[in-house]
């Protein structure tokens, strides 16, 4: 092969070029000639190409770009309507308390309405965009009490101009129980009581029959003809029950059934009763499990009618010896109550005296339990075999007392159903002081109660015909508040009054109204007003900030005429059901983007 430079056949020793003389290559042949025409055309094809594909590319770039604005558009607005969800989520996580909306829009309106961070849940501005809230869809669709409502579907929507994204997500809603009020009798006053003319105090006597039992508190249906064995859950359909009574079924409370032995038989009012012991609850599917833990020997094959009123045990005894008792209970038991429980076969009713103060405990995390020791059994000490035998969930009727006071009692014309108390210890009548004694009543402070209720002056209490709802907390600027003329007291739940209470308003119905009334000052009541429950009187000064600073020992007086208060535990069980806030959680498979 020839060197370029110095072996080129024109070229001298230096590798120059010869004056005057031209270099000369070799003749190509044609065939080769051909292929180099040909590579030239393909050099000259492969840059047509590359400027295509580098056009192409550069459209597509462009293209990808404007399609990555729009996505990049389209991912803010779904973050931003997902900001609504998660700001839903917040802000309703420790629940809310509402007034009575009954549909869709009033929902929307009470509780899209709520302060939130900044502004309301309604609508919000996040980067970029801004949210707007709706309750889209209620279930069941109209409601009387938001009680009712088990799912809200919320929408969130997220703007900018012509860009828009929503999302639905569907929740299901529970309203939670206040924690079990507590009150050792029909009245319970700090400072000291006066019965006076021909007013008259009730509380409970022991020997009322089933006075620890809340008749036909569900409706049941069996979801099949099976025959019942102890031991053996059963599912049962509660579809038409109050959906707010189910929720507040706890398991392991206690219910009782009629029972037939006939799978096509009618339960009639001597029908044989079985003790069933609650499970589980499922509101969504409304049903109840239960387990039978006493079933009536009398029957061969016990089943359930096809429809059955079920029966709640406010007070079920767990266990049971010849000198203690211990029941999942509703009621306060205090030491001197009179308890009254059937035991053996044949069967004998029994009562016995609490000796001694009980001890509470949550059985888990559902139901209260209450052991007492008791003496004194009438009419003997049960004999061994009935104490052994007992019924698990067998109803413990207890007497309540009309009045409990840590000061002293003025009696009227009439002794308080149920007994006195006077001069009560600050284990059953603690001092108001640092609000141990509406603490003690309620579970929760008095800012904690505060929290879930609905908040009303004098004026607005008036104005809203004096109806009692659910937790009404009645305040006062100048905590002296007077309940003297028309509209009447009334309605069901508890009422707190942040001050002194005056009340002298004629009846207009055996109960005006059903809960607990519960007066922070003092508390004074005339006419023949009557209410069912119970009354709790603190007699409390209060300064501006609504804080205890010191006891004002005046007399909690009633006068005038008629029953100022029938102690009624089942109103005071009813009240704390399905009163509390509204919880709110994400049902799975539900979100979907419009």
């Amino acid at each position: 092969m020839l060197d370029s430079k110095m072996n080129t056949p024109d070229a001298d020793v230096n590798g120059r070029r010869s004056p005057g003389r031209r270099l000369r290559f070799p003749r190509v042949p044609a065939a080769r000639r051909e292929q180099g025409s040909t590579a030239i055309v393909t050099v000259l094809m492969t840059g047509m190409v590359l400027t295509t594909v580098i056009a192409a590319t550069t459209q597509v770039s462009l293209g990808a770009r404007r399609s990555a604005a729009d996505d990049a558009t389209s991912a803010r607005m779904l973050l931003g309507a997902e900001s609504g969800m998660a700001r839903f989520l917040d802000c309703t996580r420790v629940g809310l308390y509402l007034g009575t909306p009954v549909n869709a829009a009033t929902l929307d309106a009470a509780l899209l309405g709520i302060p939130c961070s900044s502004g309301t849940l309604k609508t919000f501005l996040v980067t970029g965009a801004t949210v707007t809230m709706k309750i889209v869809r209620t279930v069941p669709a109209t409601f009387t009490s938001v009680s009712d409502l088990t799912a809200v579907d919320v929408t969130a929507t997220s703007t900018n101009g012509t860009n828009r994204s929503s999302v639905t997500q569907r929740f299901t809603v529970s309203r939670l129980n206040l924690p079990r009020i507590t009150v050792p009798g029909a009245v319970t006053s700090y400072p000291g009581v006066d019965l006076n003319g021909n007013a008259s105090i009730g509380g409970a006597d022991v020997s009322l029959p089933d006075s620890a039992v809340y008749s036909s508190f569900l409706s049941l249906k069996r979801l099949s003809p099976l025959s019942l064995t102890e031991g053996t859950p059963v599912v049962m359909d509660s579809s038409a029950s109050n959906a707010r009574l189910l929720r507040s079924l706890l398991p392991g409370s206690y219910v009782r059934m009629p029972l037939v032995s006939s799978v096509t038989g009618l339960a009639g009012a001597t029908s044989p009763i079985g003790t069933f012991r609650v499970e589980a609850t499922d509101s969504a599917a409304q049903t109840v499990t239960l387990t039978p833990t006493s079933l009536p020997g009398s029957l061969l094959t016990p089943f359930l009618p096809l429809t059955t009123g079920a029966d709640l045990v406010l007070n079920a005894l767990t266990a049971v010896s010849a000198t203690s008792m211990t029941v999942n209970n509703s009621e306060t038991f205090v030491q001197g109550d009179r308890v009254s429980v059937t035991l053996g076969v044949p069967a004998v009713t029994y009562t016995a005296t609490v000796s001694a103060m009980p001890t509470t405990a949550m059985t888990g995390s559902t139901t209260t339990s209450t052991t007492f020791a008791v003496t004194g059994w009438s009419p003997a000490q049960p004999p061994s075999a009935a104490l052994t035998g007992f019924r698990l969930g067998q109803p413990v009727s207890k007497s309540t007392l009309g009045v409990v006071t840590a000061g002293t009692f003025n009696p009227g014309k009439d002794t308080p159903v149920g007994g006195v108390m006077q001069l009560a210890s600050t284990s059953i009548v603690p001092s108001p002081l640092n609000d141990t004694l509406f603490t003690k009543t309620f579970g929760t402070t008095p800012d904690g109660l505060k929290s879930v209720a609905r908040v009303l002056d004098e004026s607005q209490f008036s104005a809203a015909g004096r109806t009692v709802s659910g937790v009404t907390w009645l305040d006062s600027t100048t905590h002296s508040i007077n309940l003297n003329s028309n509209p009447k007291l009334n309605g069901t739940g508890v009422l707190v009054v942040d001050g002194d209470l005056t009340i002298n308003q004629t009846q207009t119905s055996t109960c005006d109204m059903s809960g607990l009334l519960y007066v922070r000052g003092n508390l004074r009541i005339q006419g023949n007003l009557q209410l069912c429950g119970a009354i709790v009187v603190e007699g409390s000064v209060l300064d501006a900030n609504d804080q205890v600073v010191a006891i004002d020992s005046t007399d909690t007086s009633f006068l005038g005429t008629g029953r100022k208060i029938q102690y009624d535990a089942k109103v005071l069980y009813d009240i704390t059901q399905g009163t509390g806030r509204l919880a709110f959680t994400p049902q799975s498979g539900t979100w979907r983007q419009q």
